[in-house]
């Protein structure tokens, strides 16, 4: 039997919370404890029994009619959901991978192939095994988990992606410091004369000159063909006729902005898309049908000012701050920035964080919920009502991750409509990478999706195990009358035929 699981987590929680739950089990076999409760079932129903009038006949065949109902489903609990039977080992577990393929996104890699590789190793010679019932359950929750989530459409994780190039940055040092002399003698240069025209600009126009590579900048011949590069650059060949007056010292050539930004090949704007796509995990073709418009996204979040750190702080501001550090600039700034974080703060704080947290949760309840299953069952006197709920309990907890794929797929959903709004392009803009204005609105909704729905989920579950255990009880308690009835009626029955 192959055991299923969708978390590097879960994969060895599993099998460690099995090697614990037969250890607890063999623990409490070997010191007599799992017989305490058939014990108490012994001397409870021995009173029961001590109760009946004279009328019942021969208390002693009473007496051992009760305890059959009582003991036989006891020893088939023990049997069933407390010896171990089936084997669970690394060598017959899987990490479900048929999701990603069937979507066609990014196959994670094999556990032993990632940071947990480690563990396989400690775990490589481990084996337990697992009672039939929660064999069969394991097999049962993972099936419908799985069959659940194939129905929910494909969408790629926006957010995910969103994350993911937002936390990117300049790897290359050189780079870096090339980022910062273009910054130092282009971009401020040029901007400051942009500010200084106070020519009126419309909303579209002040966010082309709001980061390096817009548009204004590159193509007004007064800014960018007017300013160079004031090193020798070695990708640029020397021309005399553009370097007329320079010093050629045979370390390469003074390119203007706009060629130093935009030239194919050796341009920064293609060697900062080089450098970051060759660390960025996820997939970007699907989002974007125009290559422009993801290579001005990519870059614009990159090229974000609190990307780009020096020693004294960033490397230049954004278009909505000042060139000039003066006391009201640096207070405004300042309580700008704290209201921005309490709004953060009211808005459920790290949420990209408690999206990878939660499958790591869940591996931890599941874990502790397979380790007190011998607890439970036996302290509960091999309750029927006790190992249907803890049934359902299981079902909620694996089951839960459906919901969470449906909170993304929602949330994916919800960020294209904002976005892919007739004020933007006809997929997803670079606002959507850079924008922290409606995140608090969008954490709000998300926190509602990933941490109520599921949480309703489980409550419900939990809810109906208690209650189809009380039936159980309740069946259980009523064959005992129905025994008992035959049982009088057939000494009723007994003086009529002698």
């Amino acid at each position: 039997m192959t055991f299923n699981v969708d978390s590097y987590l879960e994969y060895f929680l599993t099998l460690l919370g099995w090697i614990i739950n037969n250890g607890l089990f063999g623990l409490l076999a070997s010191t007599g404890l799992f017989i305490a409760p058939l014990i108490g079932v012994l001397i409870k129903t021995w009173l029961e029994v001590k109760k009946q009038g004279a009328d019942e006949g021969n208390k002693g065949e009473l007496l051992i009619d009760w305890l059959g109902i009582q003991f036989f489903p006891a020893m088939l609990v023990i049997v069933i959901t407390l010896a171990p039977m089936l084997p669970i080992s690394l060598n017959n577990m899987a990490y479900n991978v048929e999701q990603s393929k069937h979507c066609g996104y990014k196959v994670p890699l094999a556990p032993e192939k990632t940071g947990y590789a480690n563990m396989v190793s400690e775990f490589a010679d481990k084996q337990s095994k697992v009672p039939l019932l929660w064999g069969l359950m394991h097999a049962v929750n993972k099936g419908i988990l799985h069959g659940a989530v194939s129905t929910i459409p494909c969408k790629p994780d926006l957010r995910q992606i969103r994350f993911e190039v937002q936390h990117e940055k300049i790897n290359n040092p050189a780079l870096l410091t090339e980022v910062r002399q273009f910054v130092q003698q282009c971009y401020l240069p040029a901007r400051r004369k942009v500010l200084d025209s106070q020519v009126a600009m419309n909303a579209a126009q002040a966010r082309e000159v709001s980061w390096l590579g817009g548009k204004i900048l590159v193509n007004n011949s007064e800014l960018y063909p007017r300013y160079r590069a004031m090193q020798p650059m070695q990708r640029w060949a020397y021309d005399p006729n553009r370097d007329q007056g320079l010093p050629n010292t045979g370390e390469g050539g003074f390119p203007h902005c706009d060629e130093w930004w935009a030239d194919s090949g050796i341009g920064l704007k293609d060697m900062l898309l080089s450098d970051m796509r060759q660390n960025l995990s996820v997939k970007l073709g699907e989002l974007f049908t125009d290559a422009n418009i993801q290579d001005e996204a990519l870059l614009r979040t990159l090229l974000r000012p609190e990307n780009i750190n020096i020693s004294r702080g960033k490397a230049y501001e954004g278009y909505g701050g000042s060139l000039d550090s003066t006391l009201t600039n640096n207070v405004s700034s300042v309580v700008s920035a704290l209201g921005i974080t309490a709004g953060s703060l009211a808005a459920y704080p790290g949420f990209d964080a408690m999206r990878n947290a939660l499958p790591m949760i869940q591996a931890l309840l599941i874990m502790a919920v397979i380790i007190l299953t011998p607890i439970v069952i036996i302290f509960s006197g091999y309750s029927l009502k006790a190992i249907v709920t803890l049934m359902f309990v299981q079902f909620a907890l694996v089951t839960v991750s459906f919901w969470w794929e449906l909170a993304r797929w929602l949330d994916s959903f919800l960020i294209s409509i904002l976005y892919n709004s007739p004020g933007h392009q006809s997929e997803i803009s670079w606002a959507f990478l850079q924008n922290s204005r409606d995140d608090v609105i969008m954490s709000f909704v998300l926190g509602v999706m990933f941490l109520v729905l599921p949480g309703v989920w489980v409550t419900a579950m939990s809810w109906a195990g208690v209650g189809l255990g009380n039936l159980a009880s309740h069946f259980a308690n009523s064959s005992k009358q129905v025994q008992a009835s035959g049982s009088e009626g057939t000494k009723l029955l007994k003086p009529k035929t002698k």
